[in-house]
């Protein structure tokens, strides 16, 4: 107990000379100077009268006695560390999106600088395509995009995630817009950015693919068919209604155990849900913001019920990588971040622009 009781006193101590150099340098704020100031007050009190807590302790049914006492605070003290972790996860995602809006603004300044805006045309098609290090397979892509789908001008927007190789050359000389971001989030971050360049540009609809390859872009027709229709606000291409082929090992699996959780919170049957195949109306671009920088796909279909859209799904083929190497995590990484993606945008995380 006596060594416990020094080490609480010295931590305490740590604490208020940090709280003293922080108020010092003007670097300290109020709600971090309590919190400092309770914790550094808490340890003292420990250190010099341990029974002053038993009261307490014992409304938590804790006893008195020594070490019925060092349990009961150890126990408190690691629900104040679990609460002290949640603010930092807090703040953390405060960060990210300071730095994705002042990296968004930005990088969307530079491309109106260089390619400017445009008026709302009800006749183009923007397709916008987050790349990251894709010079192997992008020309493919590029060559593949039709140039006019259902009586639509088709306008490619290459949104460069910080790509450091001949990516965007390659999408220059194919005659696509290119919209850099310099800081590297992922590609939900790239995606919600090229819907904001495509609306500079006066898009009708919306519509993404990848740089990869593996989603075939003659099927562009097919997808933005029920908006042409006037029979959805959002749709997604569907590899379990078309083809899927050669799926990772465990990822089919995953896909339908994840569509029947999305299609429950979005009271949406959706079939598959990390779908990166997808198209908008520009309304429905406007009023849904995406805040997921990697595991967005689940945004896109809780958002847009939460909003009241009308999603559809439509058959489309997904085929294997013929170049290059993927950049998606490895399976439970994917399907752990895409689960909790999918809480936050269920918990109300997407809010209208």
């Amino acid at each position: 107990m006596g060594l416990l009781r020094v080490l609480g006193a010295i931590v305490a101590l740590i604490l208020i000379g940090a709280l003293i150099q922080r108020f010092r340098t003007r670097t300290l704020r109020i709600a971090d100077g309590i919190i400092m100031g309770l914790l550094a007050m808490a340890l003292t009190s420990l250190a010099i009268a341990p029974a002053a807590v038993d009261p307490f302790l014992k409304e938590l049914g804790f006893p008195p006695g020594d070490a019925r006492r060092v349990i009961g605070v150890l126990v408190v003290s690691n629900l104040v560390l679990y609460l002290l972790l949640l603010r930092a996860f807090a703040k953390t995602d405060e960060v990210e999106r300071t730095l994705k809006d002042f990296s968004h603004r930005t990088a969307t300044r530079a491309f109106i600088e260089e390619y400017g805006i445009q008026n709302h045309d009800p006749s183009k098609l923007c397709v916008v395509i987050p790349a990251l290090n894709e010079e192997e397979s992008l020309g493919h892509v590029l060559e593949s995009v039709p140039a006019i789908i259902h009586g639509l001008n088709t306008e490619i927007i290459v949104v460069s995630d910080g790509s450091t190789d001949s990516t965007e050359q390659i999408a220059r000389g194919h005659g696509a817009l290119v919209v850099r971001a310099d800081l590297r989030q992922g590609q939900g971050a790239a995606v919600s950015l090229g819907y904001r360049i495509a609306l500079h540009r006066g898009a009708a609809i919306i519509a993404t693919l990848d740089a990869d390859g593996q989603y075939v872009p003659e099927e562009l027709p097919q997808l933005i068919a029920p908006i042409l229709a006037g029979k959805a606000d959002v749709v997604h291409g569907s590899r379990v209604l078309g083809s899927y082929v050669s799926p990772l090992r465990g990822r089919s699996q995953g896909v339908k155990v994840l569509s029947r959780v999305t299609s429950w919170m979005a009271n949406t049957p959706i079939t598959d849900p990390a779908s990166g195949f997808r198209a908008f109306t520009a309304e429905a671009a406007r009023r849904l913001r995406f805040r997921e920088p990697q595991f967005h796909a689940s945004e896109v279909t809780v958002a847009a019920a939460k909003h009241g859209l009308r999603v559809e799904e439509v058959p489309c083929t997904f085929r294997e990588r013929s170049t290059g190497s993927t950049k998606k995590p490895p399976f439970l990484r994917y399907g752990y971040g895409y689960t909790r993606s999918l809480l936050r945008t269920w918990l109300g995380r997407s809010r209208r622009a």
